[in-house]
């Protein structure tokens, strides 16, 4: 189904919707926050993620789950895990280990990043190795000055949780993809009341583009090819819990992706759905 290739190409917005944690730009250590939500295309289920962040007073740990559901899991079936950790340099995150893997249609993607103190990438490798027949060829040297999409998030929370809004820039190299990723703030909307979230209220609205330089698949799905308006809303689910994605909206000629944040837990307390099976 190549709805799913929508969330493959737009990896950015999957991840800011499983991600968009406090940072560990406090003064001091909080305890872990987890996120649920379920991702609708047209209406139709089509997968759900969680994510759990720990940090401390200069470093973060980020982790990812997602799988397909519904139509989209009977046609592609995806199940995936991504990990990052790192330090904070100031107001940038500086990371020191990206992981991400999964299996796509009964098969097993890798990616393995390392970096340097400096934030440099020392080593990466994918497996399977790229089919340069299906994918473009990578810029040289195409991890130089990048992060990874874990940390793009982590940087952007910390500036969220400071109140410097959500406006940022960044090279990004996941392993097999360079991209360049900006996000801009575009105000504050209101969420209504709805079925399918735990939140309502005032929403940061933060939209985000992506340019592709290199490992995106040469023949694009109609999805992906025409998504626009691709917008992250942040808000606190409650006062004590910090900034996170309460609703990710991109609309398409061929129908909306919506994901709604449908549950979180915080010291200890759980409220709506733990998700992806509880």
């Amino acid at each position: 189904m190549r709805i799913m290739h929508l969330l493959r190409s737009c990896s950015p917005i999957a991840i800011l919707v499983a991600a968009t944690l406090s940072s560990g730009a406090a003064a001091q250590a909080k305890p872990p926050v987890e996120l649920t939500y379920e991702i609708y295309f047209g209406g139709f289920h089509i997968m759900s993620a969680r994510a759990e962040l720990s940090s401390g007073e200069t470093d973060y740990n980020l982790q990812v789950e997602s799988v397909s559901r519904g139509i989209a899991d009977f046609f592609v079936s995806w199940k995936g895990q991504a990990k990052s950790n790192g330090l904070f340099a100031g107001d940038k995150a500086v990371p020191a280990i990206h992981r991400n893997a999964g299996i796509w249609k009964g098969k097993t993607r890798k990616v393995d990043i390392r970096y340097a103190p400096s934030g440099e990438v020392t080593s990466y490798s994918v497996e399977p190795e790229p089919d340069l027949e299906k994918v473009n060829s990578l810029p040289e040297n195409p991890a130089t000055g990048t992060v990874d999409p874990l940390s793009v998030i982590a940087q952007i929370s910390g500036a969220v949780m400071r109140g410097e809004g959500c406006s940022s820039q960044f090279g990004v190299f996941d392993g097999r993809r360079r991209y360049d990723l900006t996000v801009t703030e575009n105000g504050t909307e209101s969420i209504k009341p709805n079925s399918y979230s735990v939140y309502a209220g005032d929403a940061l609205a933060c939209g985000v583009e992506m340019k592709l330089l290199g490992g995106d698949r040469k023949e694009k799905s109609k999805y992906a090819e025409t998504a626009r308006n691709r917008t992250v809303y942040i808000a606190r689910p409650r006062s004590d819990a910090p900034p996170v994605p309460v609703r990710v909206r991109i609309d398409t000629d061929y129908g909306i992706l919506m994901a709604h944040l449908t549950g979180y837990t915080l010291n200890g307390e759980t409220v709506g759905a733990r998700g992806l099976d509880d």
